[in-house]
């Protein structure tokens, strides 16, 4: 162990900035030549067109300069996990899961495992699962998962193995043990393995039945408390212990085990249970009364630890001898496996995890994510930052019965159905720093949605819940003057105004093309030096784009697939939460809490991996882009028509840049055709989604084309 004084932590900023400040001047100066140009070239006619094209692009210059803020500075850090003390602190480790028929129970035990399994202290640890579906089917998965856990740490302890959850442990090709030692390793891995499989059969077998048989039932108290049946909404607070961390439960070696608690809160019809920030809430208060640990790790229960190593990662920043009275939390990257080599639905955020984070760790650090965090207890449960402030880890946090949750002063925000990022701005506005930490070994790993309908639901439920955040009392613009750094509050505002982009993308896919198709020209000739401006602007933004995604290792591919999700969000996940969050507004609808699927058949399995996209569903959410893509193509097919066939050579001087923008809509639309017209697996696009999108695009061309 190294001195006390030694910096636990090393921050170390992002190379090539001083070119990228260049890039961004020379862009700079793009946009306000774009914006002088619309100013000063008002046409006598089609004057509508003209001034909503020109608020979607103040609108992308607008968030193109919020975007500048992550990427001015980006900081990352390296941690000295080797000079920290023996004695590390206690942390409290809180599960959650909501629907036993979305979050399988088999899968919710992996996770605990592979938690359970940390290279720490286990005298140390007390792991809590909120389970906000009351299912006695988790109940029972987390029992067995407590049986099993008796084996499985001893055998991670013995030959180092990771990652420490089983499920990819013993079904994944990148598995690797640091020291099999002598033949007793592949003796002991069968034993373990033929006891995880065991254990899983258990657990599928009680999921398919809908019933835990009557000799496991006997086995622990905790199964009364489903002798009636409960239903989600409605039934009493159940608090189990299934493990008992002082001593009292031991694993197969004669060691301590770790403490393992089920809570299910109480809910009742008549009173808001407020989602998943009422869970953690209840998991807090439950879990101060029994560990009151100074650090907390909230995680998914589809996000297994894939790192064993991160606590003491984590520990080099609360126990840093100068920043870590400053810190509140540590947000580890939200990442992904078993995602397609060219991330097919674009749902591992790259350039979030890669970029931006790394960029908000300038400005006191990253959003809180909701998952793969750490907290300090007394940040969390309301304390103001002071700079006198000096954290005292091995004394217990206060903790008062009446103390007031989630409104303001202690846990998670609640109103919000992103309450992770509601809370970290409440966090930040107190005066805390949070750090963004990514190792070069993942921290956790989870499961992303593999078809295209889930995918655009999670993007509406965070764009419409961002929304709101924008909208309410911690607005970034009003709330955070004077209390959050500038950057801070731009990045902020980057993310609460997602669903805004839903606005600019619609002017850009439809009123182009529209125009187009009534030979209106609404950008500069391609014979006008100004057309030179224009084709900057497009040409650098998509190769700074492409450029920084290589940068950090995606690919080409990647970089289209990314682009036609950002499209299809923005005319459909976006554009949808802006009418959820209005009618919400108005008192007509209430936006709610959708959980996304972890269950697929094999058959959509298969074309995931083969990188097909998969829709299936009639969801009214692909109308809007399936719309747009083939107006795009009909525009773009009947001018070239003109172009080439009738020798109207005028055309592309006139409509240079319409041609481009509605050829590029159409090459990345690509897939949305195929799936439309040629496909004819179960993934295809469902018949009526096709019919309506093809009357529906017949109709803006020759029903808009009066008013155009």
């Amino acid at each position: 162990m190294a001195s006390p004084n030694y910096r636990l932590f090393t921050p170390h900023q992002a190379p090539g900035r001083a070119l990228f400040k260049l890039y961004s001047s020379l862009f700079a100066a793009g946009i306000f030549s774009v914006l002088y140009y619309r100013l000063t070239h008002i046409p006598a006619d089609h004057r509508l067109l003209w001034l909503l094209l020109s608020l979607a692009e103040l609108w992308f210059a607008v968030m193109w300069l919020f975007q500048q803020s992550f990427r001015w500075n980006p900081t990352d850090h390296v941690t000295h996990p080797e000079r920290l003390p023996p004695n590390l602190p206690h942390v409290d480790v809180m599960v959650c899961t909501a629907d036993p028929d979305r979050e399988p129970p088999a899968l919710v035990a992996n996770t605990l495992l592979s938690l359970m399994a940390y290279d720490y202290d286990v005298s140390k640890l007390a792991f809590y699962l909120s389970d906000d579906g009351g299912s006695e089917l988790t109940f029972h998965a987390a029992y067995q998962a407590s049986i099993f856990a008796r084996h499985w740490l001893p055998f991670c302890r013995k030959y180092n193995v990771e990652p420490r959850a089983p499920q990819a442990f013993f079904f994944s090709s990148e598995n690797s043990v640091a020291d099999t030692g002598s033949g007793t390793f592949r003796q002991d891995y069968n034993l373990v393995k033929e006891n995880f499989e065991e254990m899983q059969d258990r657990i599928c077998s009680a999921v398919e039945t809908g019933k835990v048989p009557e000799e496991t039932r006997r086995q622990h108290k905790g199964f009364n408390e489903w002798k009636t049946k409960l239903r989600p909404r409605d039934h009493q607070p159940i608090v189990e212990v299934l493990l008992r961390g002082t001593g009292g439960d031991r694993d197969a070696e004669g060691k301590p085990m770790p403490t393992l608690v089920y809570v299910s809160r109480e809910k009742r019809p008549a009173h808001p249970h407020n989602f998943k920030a009422g869970a953690l809430n209840a998991l807090n208060r439950v879990s101060a009364v029994m560990s009151n640990a100074p650090f907390i790790l909230n995680v998914d229960c589809d996000m297994y630890s894939n790192n064993s190593q991160t606590l003491h990662h984590t520990m080099c920043f609360f126990l840093d001898p100068k920043e870590s009275h400053r810190i509140a939390f540590v947000q580890f990257p939200q990442c992904f496996g078993g995602l397609t080599p060219n991330d097919l639905y674009a749902t591992s955020a790259i350039r979030c995890t890669e970029v931006e984070f790394h960029g908000m760790n300038t400005y006191n650090g990253p959003v809180y994510c909701g998952t793969g965090a750490i907290h300090r207890r007394e940040s969390l449960n309301g304390r103001i930052f002071t700079p006198d402030f000096r954290p005292k880890w091995d004394e217990k946090p206060a903790y008062g019965e009446n103390d007031k949750w989630s409104e303001f002063e202690m846990g998670l925000m609640y109103g919000c159905p992103v309450e992770d990022l509601f809370t970290g701005l409440a966090l930040h506005s107190r005066g805390w720093q949070s750090v963004c930490f990514s190792p070069q070994k993942r921290a956790f790993l989870g499961l992303s949605p593999r078809n295209t309908n889930d995918t655009l639901i999670q993007y509406k439920r965070w764009a419409a819940g961002m929304l709101e955040v924008f909208l309410s009392h911690l607005c970034p613009f009003t709330h955070g003057i004077g209390r959050l750094k500038w950057g801070q509050i731009m990045c902020y505002s980057f993310y609460t105004l997602w669903a805004l982009w839903s606005l600019p993308i619609l002017c850009y896919a439809l009123l182009p093309a529209l125009a187009m198709a009534n030979g209106i020209s609404l950008f500069p000739k391609a014979s006008d030096p100004w057309f030179k401006v224009f084709a900057f602007l497009g040409i650098a933004s998509h190769a700074y784009s492409l450029g920084e995604l290589l940068w950090i290792k995606g690919t080409v591919k990647m970089w289209l697939n990314e682009t036609r999700m950002w499209m299809i969000r923005g005319v459909s996940s976006f554009l949808m939460s802006v009418v959820v969050t209005i009618l919400k507004s108005l008192g007509i609808s209430d936006s709610g809490f959708e959980i996304t699927s972890k269950v697929i058949d094999d058959d959509a399995v298969k074309r995931y991996k083969q990188e097909v996209m998969e829709f299936a569903v009639a969801s009214p959410m692909f109308v809007p882009p399936t719309t747009l893509s083939l107006l795009n193509l009909y525009c773009f097919l009947r001018s070239t028509v003109l172009m080439i066939v009738q020798g109207e050579p005028s055309v592309l001087d006139h409509m240079a840049l319409q041609l481009i923008l509605s050829g590029f809509i159409s090459l990345v639309s690509l897939p949305l055709y195929e799936a439309l017209f040629f496909r004819r697996d179960k993934g295809r696009m469902p018949t009526s989604i096709t019919a309506y999108s093809i009357l529906l695009a017949f109709a803006l061309l020759y029903l808009l084309s009066p008013f155009i």
